[in-house]
């Protein structure tokens, strides 16, 4: 770097200053042009993190305003606290803590917790995520038949197909709600019931509310379709062609083909849907007004942290339940992406 010696009568020298070379000058612009973001990223996401994180070990309610408690790690502490007790009588379980209740059972081995509204809402989203598989499917099955250019009218399906996905949230749940009633309910009313088929109460038996959901899902099918055509339109025609010579069907096309190569967008797909499944909660909400369901059937982890924020105004243990949550989003995407090294094929051929 050029630098100049600046001196002074007596021989005596000063510091020497840096110049300003363009290349200087181009990182203090850089630097200049990002300071909005830099602030923004403090402010509204570092910073409430870091507020969050220490309200999640704190006893902080809204209702007591500034008086708060460093608790530590209570919060957590309570939050899987579990006392197993065994009935075989068919009588009801008896917990050495008086303030536990029961949060689930396997067979006649009963598990309490403090909080037990935690590990049903736990149970609740678990049971939702396992839907997930099913509405990839049926989304790379619709981007197959879509992919064709021959069909008459492909686009006007595939606009209709993703049309769905722009509706809001809160619009299509009030929808679904008239399609799901038991009685005057459109799917029950117009569809089962001159099959001869008497329809469940979708949203208010708990054996039936997770499938109520999962249909709920498909109508926002739209999304990962779209990226597996992407996808799909991405796959060399090539490929297809050799296997065609070779004498290979449309299922080993399909396993050998197309899915090594569209395996990054599966594993995209499968990342975001977990997250989406994991923070679950306007449908439900909007269905249940925020009860959560019969029984707890809709009652989702989010609906869990909304409920203690906004209506028991318990903001630390809110807190700690949405740290929780990004720890297991956090570890679960990690397991996928380190599974991925198996699977997952990119263009260059290396997994």
């Amino acid at each position: 770097m050029a630098t100049e010696n600046l001196s002074i009568p007596g021989n005596t020298q000063v510091a020497e200053l840096p110049r300003l070379t363009p290349r200087r000058l181009q990182i203090l612009w850089g630097f200049l042009f990002i300071t909005p973001w830099i602030l923004g990223f403090l402010m509204f996401f570092l910073g409430p993190m870091a507020a969050s994180f220490y309200l999640s070990m704190t006893d902080y309610n809204i209702e007591r305003g500034g008086d708060l408690h460093f608790i530590g790690l209570q919060h957590y502490k309570d939050m899987f606290s579990i006392d197993i007790d065994w009935v075989d009588d068919g009588g009801k379980p008896e917990y050495r803590q008086d303030d536990y209740q029961t949060a689930f059972n396997v067979g006649a081995l009963y598990f309490g917790a403090k909080d037990y509204r935690f590990w049903k809402s736990i149970r609740v989203t678990l049971l939702y995520a396992c839907l997930l598989p099913f509405t990839l499917t049926l989304a790379l099955i619709l981007a197959i038949l879509t992919n064709n250019q021959r069909v008459p009218g492909v686009t006007v399906f595939r606009t209709l197909f993703y049309l769905p996905t722009v509706i809001p949230l809160v619009v299509s749940s009030f929808v679904f709600q008239q399609i799901l009633r038991a009685k005057e309910g459109w799917l029950n009313l117009y569809l089962l019931a001159p099959l001869g088929i008497k329809g469940p109460q979708w949203l208010q038996d708990p054996d039936w509310a997770i499938f109520a959901l999962g249909i709920i899902g498909i109508w926002g099918v739209g999304r990962p379709m779209l990226m597996f055509l992407a996808g799909l339109q991405n796959v060399p025609t090539e490929l297809y062609e050799a296997a065609r010579v070779d004498g290979a069907g449309a299922w080993r096309r399909l396993t050998k083909i197309t899915l090594p190569v569209i395996s990054p967008i599966i594993l995209y797909n499968l990342v975001i849907g977990l997250i989406d499944t994991f923070q679950y909660f306007v449908v439900a909400y909007v269905l249940t007004n925020g009860r959560g369901g019969n029984d707890f059937s809709m009652y989702f982890y989010n609906l869990h942290i909304y409920k203690n924020a906004y209506t028991y105004f318990e903001m630390g243990y809110a807190s700690a339940l949405a740290w929780v949550l990004m720890a297991t989003v956090v570890t679960i995407t990690a397991l996928i992406f380190r599974s991925s090294s198996r699977w997952v094929f990119y263009s260059a051929g290396a997994k």
